[in-house]
């Protein structure tokens, strides 16, 4: 019996169009706008963890070719990538990709100096013809940051990116399944999401796996398949 470890890196940069919709089509409309320099300038998404936001804020990037500059902003002084930001912590980033756009990973985690920062930055994009694309946990108004800042966060288009339920993360697996050539069963996938971590990406690399399986054993994916591989698939580390 081979032991599995499940590998739940992304095969390529996150895109809008591999992002499961579910009842997210006006957060999609409005990141499909700001791609291309239309619509709201500045945008705040705020949802539940694994609803998604990272992988729209980095798709953003990917759509619109932001992300390639890893340099810093000679006109602004932004953070360059590949250091840490200048909010001391390594789980919010600064994405700047040019003098006037800028993109902020989970600014509830901004220390009081990034708050700073990120405030002074909003008002000279305000004031010019920049755009702005922040991610939180809450609504701008519960955020735990500098009240100025929030308030100004709440200013532009706020959107919640609402998690799948159920129903829909029955449909994204079988969607998924489709994509790969197979049938996956309604059961099968109820199965799943009572067995295996929860979140969309992990789901889809089960759904990879299983398509693996299926192929190598010549066996439908059926709930006595599933269970057999989930015996020996290590899940991946938290």
């Amino acid at each position: 019996m081979r032991q599995l470890v499940l590998d739940i890196q992304p095969s390529g940069p996150p895109t809008l169009d591999d992002f499961v919709v579910g009842r997210n089509a006006e957060v999609l409309a409005a990141l499909r706008q700001w791609t291309k320099g239309m619509g709201e300038r500045f945008i705040y998404l705020w949802g539940e963890p694994g609803a998604g936001k990272t992988h729209l804020l980095n798709a953003v990037g990917t759509e619109a070719q932001l992300g390639s500059q890893l340099g810093s902003d000679p006109a602004r002084g932004l953070t360059p990538l590949n250091l840490p930001p200048i909010s001391c912590d390594a789980q919010t980033r600064f994405m700047p990709s040019d003098a006037a756009t800028l993109r902020v990973d989970n600014v509830e985690r901004l220390s009081p100096e990034g708050a700073v920062s990120l405030f002074n930055r909003y008002n000279e994009r305000r004031e010019g013809a920049g755009r702005l694309l922040v991610t939180g946990c809450c609504a701008p108004a519960q955020l735990p940051l500098l009240p100025d800042l929030a308030t100004r966060l709440g200013w532009g288009l706020v959107l919640r990116v609402h998690a799948l339920d159920d129903s829909e993360k029955v449909a994204a697996l079988q969607s998924r399944a489709q994509h790969l050539g197979v049938h996956l069963p309604t059961d099968a996938a109820r199965y799943i999401l009572t067995r295996w971590t929860r979140d969309t990406p992990s789901l889809f690399a089960l759904m990879n796996e299983l398509n693996i399986w299926s192929l190598s054993s010549q066996r439908a994916i059926t709930i006595p398949l599933i269970r057999d591989a989930l015996t020996s698939i290590q899940r991946p580390a938290p």
